[in-house]
């Protein structure tokens, strides 16, 4: 985005590089507010140091208004509609409403829409797209094959009891978009046990009992009727564990990552509340 010198700006600081989806997607989002620049800070964890050492570099009387946006993850529970999430209560930080910026774009009407246009380049081998309706179902059959492995994900998130208590992993993979090599329940099971053991050993305070309590609820929410009639999964389920499982559902078909690189530029920003609102937030601080 352009920035007129000598102006008073207001700097949007996300997740991500500057190739990142985060980056390219807020970049569209606040295309047409002037003097507004979005700031890609790397890791989650490196955030509020970013923010710090970014807002000294400027002089005491011109420093920028700003605001934090980033991926939820498995930090907050959603709400019940669409809406920003306030991660701090004394500075302007925000958790998506959706697990993260990828659960955006895992859109079946996208996907097709790729999959329709790039059906007529020479060197396509994907065929034409099967249709929404059936992209629907791949991507419901893909986040049915990970339901467990999400409950146990949630439970162990739940063991931390405040934002001062050390992090507990959230799976025993590489990050997120590493599924399990088993996605059993029991299996899923035992390794969360490994690493509530291991956690034990920073914070007394953390019980097995605790956790299980916490997974029999999401086990519950994750299995009901409900749930998956009204497609809750795109919101709860982490989208890069849903991008992965799609890709084993499927494993002949179209490159999700391919698709993810051109969606950034199509996704309708303003379909989604939550990126209105944080938009709308970024105006006000600008005027």
């Amino acid at each position: 985005m352009s920035i007129v010198t000598g102006s008073r700006i207001t700097l949007l600081f996300c997740e991500g590089q500057p190739d990142s989806y985060d980056f390219q997607i807020l970049n569209r989002l606040l295309a047409g507010i002037p003097n507004t620049q979005v700031v890609p800070v790397g890791g989650k964890f490196g955030l509020n140091a970013f923010i710090q050492g970014r807002l000294s570099s400027y002089p005491e009387d011109n420093q920028p208004s700003y605001l934090g946006f980033r991926d939820r993850d498995f930090d907050a529970e959603p709400p019940s509609n669409p809406a920003l999430i306030p991660w701090s209560a004394t500075k302007p930080i925000f958790l998506s409403y959706r697990a993260c910026i990828e659960n955006y774009l895992l859109d079946p009407s996208l996907i097709h829409s790729y999959w329709t246009q790039s059906s007529q380049g020479p060197k396509w081998q994907y065929g034409e797209s099967p249709g929404t309706d059936d992209i629907s179902v791949w991507v419901r059959r893909s986040a049915e094959s990970i339901t467990d492995y999400q409950a146990v994900r949630w439970a162990l998130s739940r063991l931390k009891h405040g934002k001062r208590w050390p992090e507990i992993k959230t799976t025993w993979t590489k990050s997120s978009g590493y599924l399990p090599s088993s996605l059993r329940f029991e299996d899923c099971l035992q390794e969360a046990k490994q690493l509530i053991s291991t956690f034990k050993g920073d914070v007394a305070r953390v019980r097995e009992d605790e956790f299980e309590q916490h997974l029999n609820k999401y086990r519950e929410k994750f299995h009901s009727e409900e749930f998956w009639s009204q497609q809750q999964y795109l919101v709860w389920f982490h989208g890069k564990d849903l991008q992965k499982a799609m890709q084993i559902t499927k494993q002949n078909s179209i490159s999700l990552t391919n698709f993810f690189d051109e969606a950034t530029q199509s996704l309708e920003v303003t379909k989604h509340p939550d990126l209105v609102e944080l938009k709308n937030k970024v105006q006000e601080i600008s005027e």
